[in-house]
């Protein structure tokens, strides 16, 4: 890729997320008359169930492991529209079938995740079941993924940049439960269930380039080599994300969010190899209502 490439499809990507938030935040200016409107500041913490990962460039070992990290973001969302951008940290140790024997060490990961959507109410779908609803829209996610297996010389240290723009799509169903007087339910209780995916068309990644040798006199020491940025289609560049998610709302106008989250990726990137893996991830975050607007 030349230089006018390397430097233009980030430009491109930047533009296009600026274009993303200004067209949201129109939106979120339409809608504050919405007494439905709600605006959240989340903070959590993670639990990472299962990773996986298998670079083939670096290596044809398969490996996987658990970690754990925490979660913030921002939310505002009403009846018609939901805007959320959705960042975090995640951390841990990954192994293969032969750690013990041929490979020594662990191998330590970093994820970091950001995902962010605009969706809009479909009127005609749910019209006839009362709190359900459909809303579709745009996503971008993003992915920084890095690796280091200390056992390895070669292969010590290899990561992933990944940007995608694309889909995104949301189930929402909202369920009341009234007071009966009883042991859990003296006071009535809302809730709010949603699954919500997004499945990126296009976007950019960076990979390590090359290995050098930085001792050519005693030919260790091998080093991962700087990558260049690279556009890519669905197919040579994959992501796909789906989220399972509960709001327990407090009547304080906060609320708690229970998650499930499951992300996969692939960058198949021919003869040079194929980098992917997925993880299953559960979070518990508190959702600090900035509104103050009551249902």
């Amino acid at each position: 890729m030349n230089k006018t490439k390397a430097i233009g499809f980030p430009l491109l990507m930047l533009l296009s997320f600026i274009s993303t938030i200004t067209f949201a935040q129109k939106e979120v200016e339409e809608v504050k008359k919405d007494r439905k409107q709600n605006q959240y500041i989340l903070l959590g913490s993670n639990f990472v169930a299962n990773v996986k990962s298998r670079d083939a460039a670096f290596s044809p070992l398969t490996y996987s492991g658990v970690g754990i990290g925490a979660s913030g973001g921002y939310l505002n969302t009403s009846d018609h529209f939901e805007f959320l951008i959705d960042g975090g940290f995640n951390f841990g140790l990954m192994y293969t079938d032969l750690s013990g024997s041929t490979d020594t060490g662990g191998n330590i990961y970093y994820t970091i995740p950001v995902h962010t959507h605009a969706l809009w109410k479909i009127n005609p779908v749910f019209r006839g079941t009362k709190g359900a609803s459909l809303k579709l829209g745009g996503a971008i996610d993003f992915l920084g993924n890095y690796r280091g297996n200390f056992s390895y010389t070669n292969s010590a240290l290899n990561f992933e940049y990944i940007t995608g723009f694309g889909l995104g799509g949301q189930l929402e169903w909202d369920v009341s439960i009234g007071k009966t007087g009883k042991f859990f339910r003296k006071r009535d209780r809302d809730l709010t269930f949603l699954w919500s995916i997004s499945l990126p068309l296009m976007g950019s990644y960076m990979r390590p380039s090359y290995n050098t040798i930085s001792d050519f006199t005693t030919g260790a020491n091998f080093l991962s080599g700087g990558g260049q940025q690279e556009f890519a289609f669905i197919g040579k560049l994959v992501q796909f994300q789906s989220r399972l998610e509960m709001y327990y709302k407090l009547h304080n106008l906060n609320a708690f969010r229970l998650q499930y989250e499951w992300k996969y990726y692939a960058v198949n990137e021919g003869s040079s190899g194929t980098s992917k893996g997925a993880y299953h991830r559960l979070g518990l975050a508190f959702m600090f209502n900035v509104t103050g607007n009551k249902k």
